[in-house]
């Protein structure tokens, strides 16, 4: 995916700065000296983020954001500008600019921009992409290397029919990786049963994996298949299989060793071709250890297996999952996430994982609809969100985001310096809510 970033300025010792700067980065650039010249090199090929000066010898700025409003896939903009009224800045943001950026800028801060605006337009990409399907509603969301591990395992043990064992924490999208294996199996189109294993009674197992007939037990008022006859030919999914209790693995170890289910009331036996998908939280070799999980079941469940990593260590998939979240909850693409708001998702750790990030960019979409939202709105919910109990040896996390909130606004108030009215500005908050944080953090004693 292209990177190149069109500087458009009259200046050529700006244009000289910028392009130096951002190639050493390792960011291709091109660049205009005018209005017909951007329109040009942006049609031209595909441009990522424009740099964007309003003061331009022929048309000006403003009027090439309002253009790019009606282009098919336009572009990211930063306006970096020697205007410093606010009124001009307003006016960029709400004619589509992503951020406004006074001259002289700092290059560390020209660099933070654009690695920002490019980690927000892969998740704006992400989230154009509108499909029904199950092959769509379940791929997997990322590029890091973690997750190309993961794909490349997928691809492996896909195609055989051989018992798969999904290890990883809670939240971190195991039930995907058990139908991104099925889809890409010889049985994609059969059936595919999922089973939530603890959510099955214990005295219910028997029958509902394996069927009964009328009248085998009270309540039994009609024959019921069960899950594994179901799933013929096809593949199962034993979510959580770790939770199973004892006496209930005992039976689930016959069906994989023989193929055949004994069905409750039934004179025979019914023999199935099953592909099985387990996936646990838990770590199954150690019940084993402590009785809780029988070895022979052990052994025949993980034939293969595949680990999911946790959403900590693969932290460039962050924007990607967020604009996927976006596109789910506001379809319309009209709330969206300030720069500052992205960087501190991505700093943040995700003891939940990939759930605990959907439920996030869910109720700040509930919360503040059709608005661009700030650092200090993000910061809010995952403090919210955070353990009561820190871990051993380190900070409780509703302290370390506090800790960053406070760093974030002390860093705009110098930018600022100290002006009340522009940091609430620059933050995208109200006035009194920036004062209210600015004592409760202590700041305003420093």
């Amino acid at each position: 995916m292209s990177n190149r970033i069109l500087i458009v300025d009259d200046e050529p010792n700006i244009v000289l700065s910028f392009s130096s700067l951002l190639q050493d980065s390792g960011y291709p650039t091109d660049s205009a000296g005018s209005f017909d010249e951007a329109v040009r090199k942006l049609r031209a090929g595909e441009i990522s983020l424009v740099l964007l000066d309003l003061n331009l010898p022929d048309r000006s700025g403003i009027e090439f954001l309002k253009l790019l409003k009606e282009e098919p896939s336009p572009p990211l903009v930063l306006v970096i500008s020697g205007q410093s009224e606010i009124s001009t800045a307003l006016e960029a943001v709400k004619s589509g600019a992503l951020d406004y950026l006074e001259k002289p800028v700092p290059p560390e801060k020209l660099l933070a921009s654009v690695r920002t605006a490019l980690m927000l337009r892969d998740a704006n990409r992400q989230r154009s992409l509108l499909v029904d399907d199950l092959d769509t509603q379940s791929r997997l969301v990322g590029s890091s290397r973690a997750m190309k591990t993961l794909l490349r395992s997928i691809e492996k043990v896909a195609p055989s029919d051989a018992t798969v064992l999904i290890t990883g924490a809670n939240g971190t999208g195991k039930e995907l990786v058990a139908t991104r294996i099925y889809l890409q199996s010889n049985r994609r189109d059969k059936p595919f049963i999922k089973v939530n294993c603890p959510g099955i009674p214990e005295t219910l197992f028997e029958s509902e994996l394996f069927g009964h007939k009328r009248g085998a037990f009270t309540g039994a008022v009609k024959d019921y298949p069960g899950k594994f006859i179901l799933a013929d030919s096809g593949t199962i999914f034993l979510d959580e299989i770790g939770d199973l209790p004892i006496e209930c693995q005992a039976k689930l170890l016959r069906v994989l060793e023989t193929g055949e289910v004994e069905t409750l009331g039934a004179v025979d036996r019914t023999h199935v071709n099953v592909r099985v998908i387990c996936a646990s939280n838990r770590e199954l070799l150690g019940l084993v250890d402590e009785g809780k999980f029988r070895e022979d079941l052990y052994y025949r469940v993980s034939v293969l297996v595949v680990n999911v990593p946790p959403l900590r260590h693969r932290p460039d998939d962050i924007p990607l999952l967020v604009g996927e979240f976006l596109r789910r909850f506001d379809p319309a693409g009209v709330t969206r996430l300030a720069p500052e708001a992205m960087e501190v998702l991505t700093a943040y750790d995700y003891p939940g994982n990939v759930r605990q990030l959907k439920n996030i960019v869910e109720r700040l979409t509930i919360l503040h609809p059709e608005t661009t939202i700030g650092s200090s709105e993000v910061a809010i919910q995952l403090a919210q969100g955070a353990p009561s109990v820190p871990e051993a040896g380190s900070k409780a996390l509703s302290e370390r985001l506090r800790q960053y909130e406070k760093e974030i606004i002390r860093q705009v108030l110098v930018e600022h310096a100290g002006n009340i009215a522009a940091a609430a500005r620059s933050l995208k908050m109200d006035r009194g809510n920036l004062s209210r944080k600015i004592r409760e953090l202590g700041l305003k004693d420093e």
